[in-house]
């Protein structure tokens, strides 16, 4: 019985991949541009398939109907910022089942038109490219940070269409700058430490910029920032550090068991056995107090202000006491 389930679940599976290598299934879910595909890969490698063949007799014609149609309805739709992109991919959808078309043996047949869209591609592509230009220039007019990095992205998707151009590149690294929040870290102030203070502040930028919150934040050292003016400032300033020792139960069971005389000495009388279980801990932690301020603004005012306990365990060590106390019942 388990043999014939085995066999089953086998024939099933392989019923299934054969729907999916000659695009049925994706022709039942109405992806007629992926039945195309897929129906003309599997004819590629075995043109005797009737059933690819009869899929992609009946995919192709409709795939190639409805991309036409998104590419004239994206290109009509001038309210639409992002038509040529639209339009774009659609062209591209209809250059690949050209592609895979030709590589058939139906091309020629009525209804299988192999037609290649490299003009309407490369226009759609500058057209797209000049658009985002265009709104990434609008934004970056605004002089606000977020503006400046909407901008960025703008210029990025530029250059994904019209390639890489110096231009391009120096607009979206201006936006980037221009996006980018900029914050003066100030000498670390350390109290009762020998510490040096712009040794700190230069760990203290190394570890920021190994964690940064996003892409556009760039911490640098006050004393470096020369005539550039930051956004924020910040300012961390380290307590004294201390030590403290301590000792402590930290649980506790107890087990209580009656033994009963063995069978070869009846006389024996029954005995109880209790146990507790202690569990004790010495701990040494480390304190070493932080606070935390951050300015901005004109006037240069504390936006943050934040004590940190600074708290950790240096070491710690557990061990076990057991009490056994034994009696007659």
């Amino acid at each position: 019985m388990k043999h014939f389930y085995l066999y089953l679940l086998l024939f099933c599976g392989l019923l299934l991949l054969s729907g999916c290598e000659t695009g049925e299934s994706a022709f039942k879910q109405g992806d007629f541009a992926e039945a195309a595909r897929v129906s003309a890969d599997r004819l590629a490698r075995k043109p005797e398939n009737e059933k690819a063949a009869a899929i992609f007799l009946r995919a192709y014609p409709q795939a190639r109907t409805e991309w036409l149609g998104r590419a004239q309805q994206a290109l009509e739709n001038a309210s639409d910022p992002f038509r040529w992109e639209r339009a774009l991919a659609a062209y591209e959808v209809l250059q690949g089942l050209s592609s895979r078309a030709a590589l058939t043996p139906f091309v020629g047949r009525e209804g299988i038109e192999v037609v290649y869209y490299h003009s309407e591609i490369e226009s759609a592509r500058a057209s797209a490219a000049k658009d985002r230009i265009r709104f990434a220039d609008a934004l970056m007019q605004e002089g606000d940070l977020y503006k400046a990095r909407d901008a960025y992205d703008h210029y990025l998707a530029a250059i994904r269409f019209a390639g890489e151009r110096d231009d391009l590149r120096g607009k979206a690294q201006e936006a980037r700058l221009a996006g980018t929040l900029l914050v003066g870290i100030d000498p670390v102030q350390a109290q009762g430490h020998s510490l040096n203070p712009l040794s700190m502040m230069s760990v203290l930028v190394a570890e920021l910029e190994s964690h940064p919150p996003h892409d556009f934040v760039d911490f640098v050292p006050s004393n470096e920032l020369g005539e550039r003016v930051a956004h924020q400032y910040l300012e961390l300033s380290i307590g004294e550090v201390s030590v403290t020792r301590s000792e402590a139960e930290v649980g506790q069971k107890s087990y209580k068991r009656v033994l009963e005389p063995e069978l070869q000495n009846p006389n024996a009388e029954s005995v109880e056995v209790k146990a507790k279980v202690f569990k004790r801990e010495k701990r040494i932690d480390l304190f070493c107090p932080a606070r935390v301020r951050i300015f901005e603004g004109a006037a240069w005012e504390a936006v943050l202000n934040r004590e940190l306990p600074g708290r950790s365990e240096l070491a710690s060590l557990r061990w076990t006491v057991v009490q056994l106390l034994v009696s007659t019942v």
